[in-house]
Parts: structure tokens; C-alpha cells; sequence
């Protein structure tokens, strides 16, 4: 037991070091997709003190709510709830992309009833499950269809989540469901159609199962809880195959803390044997439904594992996925081949970084992994098949609020834990759901960070933990105005000190009203699976391929056949009544052409072989819309272009940026008021 006792206590001050280094590096946030402005850290700091202010006071006013009131107030969050994902979900429809794009045509496939699976498949073997999955919920519909079954799956694992709080205390219910309603990601991630978005509910389904089996007391209990639980973490390994850290985690958690059986070491081999029971059969059920589908995996295709250990270790970049390892990799015959690159090729990347070069990658996979709260959300789907104008014309600078909100939030999440994980330490005794999330965030970031690729979204499954972990660990902060009563100057003094730092981080930000926007304006994005392949449509000579868009907006740049250095023949873009509009000159057209804008409405892209030779045109084949409609005369087929509006304005506005840093400096002089009108209460 006493074992047990300290390598808990020592788990939980890794943890807690864990949550520590994280909020430092959330200081400095990075993305890959997009260049943001981000906010100084000292406005983050100050933004989340703000934040954590306004929690402080929320979690006062609902432990202080009479019972009567109780639940209509949890009655009116769930409702603003419901109506903000009901809103969220009809009014923007993703445009499935990258791998997505794969998936999401594999999946059509297969609802009507072919067994060919496309050759990403055979490369990427971890989609071909979620694939299977898909193609059985598209029974129900697509679209707006697909949105809600996805926002009613993750108000599952919500709703686990809240009812066990609530069964403690309502007030941390409430602020659960609180914070939920402001975590923009999980709203970004319900329109995403992919892996992320079906593994959160198991995610917090396992952990709520999971408490529930510590408390087990009948052999019942135990058995039909432990078989929920492995269910839910098999269920999650399957989908994410990085959630193995999450099986681990549960298991580690299950032997280092006590639980209510009578016989507790019992209770542990039990479930342990029921979870690799349940991992055999989920594993072996998942292969044959493959096979029953027609899928047979190829060892000669597929990437092996000691491949993705080698890409994350490219010096020439931070870690993520990157085409030219991926290229290089592809090209070796047969798996033994792949396995010695592989190999090769980490050995030298090791040798060439040396251990001041490994540190210095280290710290950059665990800044991308990280330090982002937007968690790579509205980030990793740039198009959108149906969107609300106002957010297409200004997307960058929502983005820019959403992504600066994230990352407000974020800090105050992690820093809330941190301390309710401190807390605990100071008392020697970690609940076993705290030590089971903590357990699983240090596997999740020792396995991207030191082990596999890192991008931002792979840090997903720590939202729900962080959320949680908030809601139940929250304690009031300390009060700064505990000695108000004897000196009614200090609430003035905190004030002005606010109100100076306040000052001095606005000067640091002030560039947002001068840096230009670099971004352009995307009207219409078509670019689906040039990441992994890209294929050709032959235009023969003198002959026309001619591409109809719909331009949601105003519009002013073409960029078309990406990856070529140039292109023979004409383009003519006419509108919809068959005027020409605008037209290119000369034999060699630029990849990208500027034209006087052009008003929102129907157009047709032309692109005329005036050579000799023949034209190759890059396409993407698709058994769904990416268009409105397809190339004419070629089913299925939709030209890769974009069509884009010129931005040059700056990030904030004049206007934009003092309305954000006055509205700070009210609500920092609010709360400070209402803490001391509190403590005056008190």
C-alpha cells in the first residue's frame, strides 16, 4: 500500500508539472494551417485572469442559487445549448477535405453497394473502421443530417459527464455545462466528419464508467461496469489508435487506487481479463467486418509504424505530417523495404540533430502538439459547402477572435487543474479520476511529442478532461481583498494596477491595427486529395474544358492547376448569361490571375488548348459534389482551383481593437467590484 501511496503521489506531481509546462507554452501559441497575430502573452495572462474572474463569479451565483431555482436554470443551459449546436449545424456544412475527402467517397461507395477500395485505403489501413462506420450513418442522411447525429453522439458523452457532477453538487454541473457552451472546438469538431469528433463521447463515457466502477460494491456492478467500460475503450482504440494511452492509463489507475469492492485486488484481474477479452474480440469482429466488405490489407502499401517515428523526427519540420517523407516512403517496393528507410533514415536524423538539436525538436513537437487551444478546430477544414456569408467575408477576422477566445479559455482550463491537482498533492490523496486524466494527458503527450507525429488536433481528447476536470476541481480563488474590510483603498489600488498592466499589453498588441491581413478572402476552394494524389483529365488540342462555380461573394483572383509551374491555354470566365467577363492573354497563362471583381452569382471557367500538344488539367474524382456541378461533359469530375477575394485590411480594425481591450478593462474593474461587494457580504 505504501508503494501504491507514493508512486500515486509521485504520478500526481508529474501531472502537475505536466498541466505547468503546457500553460507556459499556451503563452507562445503556434499553428501550421494559418499565421495568426496572436495575442502578447501578457494580454493572454491578463484575458484569462478575466475569465477566471467571471467563473469565480458564476460558481458564487449558482452555489448560492435556491433549489427552487435550481433547475430552471440548468433547464435554460441545456436549452442554449441545444439551440447554439441546432444553429451551428444547419447553418455550416464542412466540405469534407484531405483525408476526409478519401473517406468520405469510400463511404458513398459502399452504401451503393461497391467493395473497391481506393488506394489510400492501402497506405492509410487506420481509416478504413471509421470508413465502415461512416458509410453505415449515411443510411440516415448526409450534410445537415450528419451534423446532428454527430452533435447528439458528443451530447451523450456531455450528458454522462453532467449527471455525475450534478449527483455532487449541482452548482459544478451547471458550470460544466457553463464552460461546455463556451468551448467553441467542440462545436468546430461536430461539423468535421471524422475520428475526433466520434471518440470524445467515449472518451468521457470511459471516465464516467470508470467512477462508476470504483464504486462497484456487488459483483454485478463490477462485472457489468467493467465490461461497459472495456467496450467504450476498445471502442475508442479502434477508431484512434493513439488512445491505447487511454486503456493504459485506466489500467494503471485501476491498480494504484483503491476502490469499494470487498475484494479489490479481484475486482482488478476481473476487469482486467474482460478488457483484453473485449480488445481480442473487438479486434477480430473489426477485421472481418473489413474482409465482409471487400478490404484486405496489403503489408507491401500500407506505412509501417517506425515510418511515422522517422517523419516526426524531420528536422525541417516540427513534427507533423509532411509530404516528401510520405513521397520517399511510398516508393519503397515492399515492407521490409519501407521498414529499412525507415530505419535509415531516423538513425541519421538522430545522428545529424545530436542532443542540443533533439531538445530544441522535442520543444518543437511539444509547442505544435501543445500550445493551441483551438486544438486545430476551424483551422483544418478551410471549405465549407454551406456557410453564412458574413462569416465567409470576414472569416479571417472571426477566426482571429475564435482563435484568441480558444486560447483564453485554455489557459484558464489548464490552470484551474493545475491547481485542483496541487491541491490534492498538498493532501497526498488523488482522486482516481483526476489520476486517470492526468495519466492519460502525460501518455498522450510523451507518445505525439516523443514517439509519432504531433499536430494540434491529436491534443483533442484533453478538452473534455480539461472541461471536466474545471467543473469538479474549481475552488474560489484566492481573494485579493481579503483584508478589504480593513483598507477600502485596496480594491482601488488593485484596480489601477490592472488598469496600468492592461495599458501596457495594449501598446504590446497595437500592431493589430497595422498588420494586414494576408489572407484572402476564399470564395470557392476546390482542392480535394492533391495531398496524397492528384489526377489528370487531357484536354486534346484546340478543345475546351469548361468548369461552372458558384461564387458566394465578390470575387477578384483565380489560382488554378496547382503544382504545375505553368500552364498552356486560355481561361475565359463568363457569367451566367454566357457573357465574357474576363479572359486571359498570351499562349502562357500565370497560375494566378488578378481581374477587376466580379459581383456573387453563377460563373463558368473556361480553359482553352490553343497548342499543338495536349492540355493536363488537374481534377479531383469524386462520387459526391465538390461543386455544384461537375466539369461538362466529364461526370464526377471537378477542376482544382480556387477562387478567391484580395484582402489587405488589417487584423482589428481602430474601432474593433479598442472595443476589445475597453471591454477588458470593464469587465476587469467589474469583477474586482463584485469580489469586494461579495467579501463585504460576507
Amino acid at each position: 500500500m505504501k508503494i501504491r501511496h507514493t508512486l500515486t503521489v509521485g504520478l500526481g506531481g508529474l501531472i502537475s508539472l505536466g498541466l505547468l509546462l503546457t500553460w507556459l507554452l499556451a503563452l507562445f501559441p503556434v499553428t501550421i494551417r494559418v499565421d495568426h497575430d496572436w495575442l502578447k502573452p501578457l494580454a493572454l495572462i491578463i484575458a484569462s485572469g478575466l475569465y477566471l474572474g467571471g467563473i469565480g463569479l458564476l460558481f458564487r451565483y449558482l452555489h448560492r442559487l435556491p433549489k427552487r431555482f435550481d433547475w430552471w436554470v440548468t433547464g435554460g443551459l441545456w436549452v442554449l445549448l441545444l439551440l447554439i449546436q441546432l444553429w451551428v449545424a444547419t447553418a455550416w456544412v464542412a466540405a469534407p477535405r484531405a483525408d476526409l475527402y478519401f473517406v468520405h467517397q469510400q463511404a458513398l461507395d459502399l452504401l451503393q453497394g461497391s467493395h473497391h477500395w481506393a488506394a489510400y485505403f492501402y497506405t492509410y489501413p487506420n481509416n478504413v473502421t471509421f470508413t465502415l462506420l461512416l458509410s453505415t450513418l449515411m443510411h440516415l442522411g448526409t450534410g445537415v443530417t450528419l451534423n446532428l447525429i454527430q452533435f447528439i453522439w458528443l451530447d451523450c458523452g456531455l450528458v454522462a459527464v453532467w449527471h455525475v457532477l450534478r449527483q455532487h453538487n449541482p452548482a459544478r454541473a451547471n458550470l460544466f455545462l457553463s464552460l461546455v457552451i463556451t468551448a467553441v472546438p467542440l462545436y468546430a469538431y461536430a461539423l468535421n466528419t471524422y475520428t475526433d469528433v466520434y471518440v470524445l463521447p467515449l472518451i468521457m463515457l470511459a471516465v464516467v464508467t470508470f467512477y462508476r466502477l470504483q464504486q462497484a460494491e456487488t459483483w454485478q456492478q463490477i462485472v457489468g461496469r467493467s465490461l461497459l467500460l472495456s467496450l467504450f475503450l476498445v471502442a475508442a482504440y479502434l477508431l484512434k489508435a493513439n488512445l491505447v494511452v487511454l486503456l493504459i492509463a485506466t489500467l494503471l489507475t485501476l491498480w494504484l487506487r483503491p476502490n469499494q469492492a470487498p475484494h479489490q485486488s479481484v475486482t482488478r484481474c476481473l476487469f482486467t481479463l474482460i478488457l483484453l477479452a473485449t480488445l481480442i474480440a473487438g479486434t477480430g469482429l473489426t477485421h472481418n467486418w473489413q474482409r465482409a466488405n471487400g478490404y484486405r490489407l496489403n503489408p507491401d502499401q500500407a506505412l509501417p509504424a517506425l515510418s511515422w517515428v522517422a517523419m516526426s523526427w524531420n528536422p525541417d519540420y516540427s513534427g507533423q505530417y509532411n509530404r516528401p517523407d510520405v513521397t520517399h516512403i511510398r516508393q519503397q517496393p515492399t515492407q521490409s523495404a519501407k521498414q529499412a528507410w525507415a530505419k535509415t533514415t531516423l538513425t541519421h536524423r538522430l545522428d545529424t540533430l545530436g542532443p542540443a538539436g533533439i531538445s530544441e525538436h522535442l520543444y518543437q513537437k511539444a509547442r505544435l502538439f501543445l500550445a493551441n487551444g483551438t486544438f486545430d478546430s476551424f483551422q483544418v477544414n478551410p471549405a465549407f459547402d454551406r456557410a453564412p456569408n458574413w462569416y465567409r467575408q470576414h472569416r479571417a477576422t472571426s477566426d482571429w477572435f475564435l482563435a484568441s477566445w480558444c486560447q483564453i479559455t485554455y489557459l484558464t482550463l489548464l490552470l484551474v487543474n493545475l491547481g485542483w491537482g496541487i491541491q490534492q498533492l498538498r493532501r497526498c490523496h488523488l482522486t482516481a479520476t483526476y489520476l486517470l486524466g492526468g495519466l492519460a494527458f502525460i501518455g498522450l503527450a510523451c507518445f505525439h511529442i516523443i514517439f509519432w507525429e504531433a499536430e494540434e488536433r491529436y491534443a483533442l481528447p484533453l478538452l473534455p478532461l480539461l472541461l471536466a476536470g474545471t467543473a469538479a476541481g474549481y475552488r474560489q480563488p484566492v481573494n485579493v481583498l481579503r483584508y478589504s474590510l480593513r483598507s477600502r483603498w485596496l480594491p482601488l489600488g488593485v484596480g489601477a494596477a490592472f488598469t496600468v498592466l492592461l495599458g501596457i499589453a495594449a501598446w504590446q498588441n497595437a500592431g493589430l491595427m497595422v498588420h494586414s491581413n494576408s489572407e484572402p478572402v476564399s470564395v470557392v476552394s476546390q482542392n480535394e486529395g492533391r495531398y496524397y494524389q492528384n489526377h489528370r483529365l487531357t484536354v486534346a488540342p484546340h478543345h475546351t474544358l469548361t468548369q461552372p462555380f458558384t461564387a458566394s461573394l465578390p470575387f477578384d483572383q483565380i489560382i488554378i492547376n496547382q503544382g504545375q509551374r505553368r500552364l498552356t491555354g486560355r481561361l475565359i470566365l463568363r457569367d451566367a448569361h454566357g457573357k465574357v467577363v474576363w479572359q486571359s492573354r498570351g499562349q502562357r497563362p500565370r497560375l494566378t490571375w488578378n481581374f477587376p471583381p466580379q459581383m456573387a452569382g453563377h460563373y463558368t471557367l473556361s480553359v482553352t488548348n490553343r497548342s499543338t500538344q495536349p492540355l493536363q488539367l488537374v481534377t479531383a474524382p469524386a462520387t459526391y459534389r465538390l461543386l455544384p456541378h461537375a466539369i461538362i461533359g466529364h461526370a464526377n469530375q471537378y477542376l482544382q482551383f480556387r477562387v478567391q477575394q484580395q484582402s489587405v485590411a488589417p487584423v482589428l480594425s481602430n474601432g474593433k481593437f479598442w472595443l476589445l481591450f475597453g471591454g477588458m478593462w470593464l469587465s476587469g474593474l467589474l469583477i474586482v467590484d463584485r469580489f469586494y461587494w461579495y467579501r463585504r457580504q460576507i
